[in-house]
């Protein structure tokens, strides 16, 4: 005999606001994140997170392999903190150099961006991202300046840089 008003037969019309448990496959707004087990509405997971792939149902076995998981995200997340923390310290004992060619007035024809830093840096055995290096603007100063490098995991490093002026051509008169 089936049960009017439920599309599942396990479900009673009586049982209208059940929720269901579900482990976040991907970051959610105003849910949250990766990774996460939360209670839903049987509808919000069953309409929604469900079929997007957004989420999973938590089962006993899924919850076990969760906490495994995330055990060793842990761990990886702390080996790659060493690792950059190594890098911060080594970042900190270069000085980079560079030279601009400078005008008669003193105003720099060129500047030193980010992949000029990163040129440096790889000649040296280091690799780092693009983002990673806190500049605005291209250095056009010359003189020593020390940048910020921001690393995962908020590990902050320093790179000093010397720019000096390039010799050029006399001027024609």
């Amino acid at each position: 005999m089936p049960i009017y008003g439920s599309v599942y037969p396990y479900r009673s019309v009586i049982c209208k606001n059940m929720n269901m448990k579900v482990i976040l496959l991907k970051e959610v707004p105003k849910l949250g994140k990766t990774g996460d087990v939360k209670s839903v509405s049987d509808g919000y997971g069953r309409n929604f997170l469900l079929p997007q792939g957004l989420a999973e149902l938590a089962t006993d076995s899924k919850l076990a392999s969760l906490d495994r998981r995330m055990a060793e995200r842990v761990n990886h997340d702390e080996r790659e903190r060493k690792q950059y923390e190594t890098l911060a310290a080594k970042l900190g004992e270069i000085v980079l150099s560079f030279t601009v060619k400078v005008g008669e007035k003193g105003q720099a024809f060129g500047s030193v961006t980010r992949e000029d830093i990163i040129g440096a840096l790889k000649t040296r055995g280091i690799a780092i991202e693009r983002g990673w290096i806190e500049l605005e603007h291209g250095i056009k100063a010359v003189g020593e300046q020390t940048l910020t490098v921001a690393f995962p995991h908020n590990v902050i490093g320093h790179v000093k840089i010397a720019i000096a002026a390039a010799k050029g051509r006399e001027s024609r008169k």
